[in-house]
C-alpha cells in the first residue's frame, strides 16, 4: 500500500495535480474488475441490485471525468482574493515527465487495486485488524527507508525541522496511513474490496469546496454537474451493496436455522 502511495507522489511529481487525481479515482474501476475475474463478488446483471451497482460505479468515473475535464462558466464565487505573489515565478514545467509520470500512476492504481484485493484473503487467514496494520506500516517504513536512501543521501533530504513538512509527515504518518489503513481493513471484510475506493471520487468534491473557502477558486458549471453525478453514482452503489449485505445476511440466517434443525433432528435419532 504504501508503495502504491509512492509511486503515486512519483507520478504527481512528473505530470500535474489535474492529471494525476483521474489515476487515483480509476482505482475503483480496476477493483471492480479484479474482483468480478477473483469472483470475490458477482456482477448479477441480472438483478437490480447488480445493475445499480455497476451504473453507480460507471456514474462515480464519469462524474470524475466530467469535474476535472470540462469546467464550463463560473457559477458561484465566494470573492476571496486568490493568493497570488507577483513576485514569486515558478517554473514547473521543467519537471514535467509525462511518460514516466503515467507509468508510475498506472503502477499505482494497479498496486491500490490489488491491495484491496490482497485484504480480503489476509483478513481470513489473519483477522488481527491492529497487528496487520501495525506489521504493514513497519515493513513499508524500511522499505521506504531503503528506496530513499538508494535515491538521495544528502542530509539535507532527511533532516526535520519545526515546519510545514514535519506537519505534513506527521498527518500522512497517522491519518493518511495508519488510520486508513485500519479503516479500510475493519470495512473491506463487511462489505467487499470495492467498497472503500468508491468513496474516492468524493475527494474531488470537498477539493473544489475548500479551493473556493481558501484560494477564492470559482466553482464551474462542470464541477457543479461532476459531483451531482458522482453523488448519484455513489448513492446507486451504496443502495445496491445494503440490499446485497441484507440479502446475504438473511440468506446465513436459514443457513444456521436448517443447520440447527440438521443436528436437532440427528440428536433426537439418536437417542431413539
Amino acid at each position: 500500500m504504501t508503495g502504491a502511495m509512492g509511486l503515486y507522489y512519483y507520478g504527481l511529481r512528473d505530470t500535474t495535480a489535474t492529471y494525476a487525481i483521474i489515476f487515483l479515482n480509476l482505482i475503483l474501476i480496476f477493483t471492480f474488475l479484479f474482483s468480478i475475474i477473483a469472483r470475490v463478488e458477482k456482477l448479477r446483471l441480472n438483478t437490480i441490485e447488480g445493475k445499480l451497482k455497476t451504473l453507480g460505479t460507471i456514474l462515480c468515473v464519469g462524474g470524475v471525468l466530467t469535474t476535472r475535464l470540462y469546467k464550463g462558466k463560473d457559477l458561484i464565487h465566494f470573492g476571496h482574493p486568490k493568493i497570488h505573489n507577483p513576485n514569486v515565478t515558478v517554473n514547473l514545467s521543467q519537471h514535467r515527465h509525462w511518460t514516466r509520470g503515467t507509468f508510475m500512476l498506472v503502477g499505482s492504481v494497479l498496486s491500490f487495486a490489488s491491495w484491496f484485493m490482497v485484504q480480503v484473503e489476509l483478513q481470513k487467514i489473519f483477522p488481527f485488524k491492529f497487528t496487520s496494520t501495525m506489521l504493514t506500516c513497519m515493513v513499508s517504513s524500511l522499505q521506504s527507508a531503503v528506496i530513499g536512501l538508494c535515491i538521495d543521501t544528502s542530509k539535507a533530504s532527511w533532516k526535520l525541522g519545526w515546519n510545514l513538512q514535519l506537519i505534513t509527515i506527521v498527518y500522512s504518518g497517522t491519518l493518511a496511513t495508519a488510520a486508513t489503513f485500519c479503516a479500510m481493513t475493519w470495512v473491506i471484510p463487511k462489505r467487499g474490496p470495492t467498497y472503500p475506493p468508491m468513496f474516492n471520487p468524493l475527494s474531488l468534491i470537498f477539493t473544489a469546496f475548500f479551493e473556493a473557502l481558501i484560494f477564492g477558486e470559482p466553482i464551474t458549471l462542470g464541477c457543479l454537474l461532476g459531483s451531482v453525478v458522482i453523488i448519484v453514482g455513489l448513492y446507486a452503489f451504496l443502495w445496491a451493496k445494503s440490499k446485497e449485505y441484507k440479502k446475504s445476511q438473511a440468506q446465513k440466517n436459514v443457513q444456521g436455522e436448517a443447520d440447527q434443525s440438521t443436528v436437532a433432528v440427528s440428536e433426537c435419532s439418536t437417542m431413539i
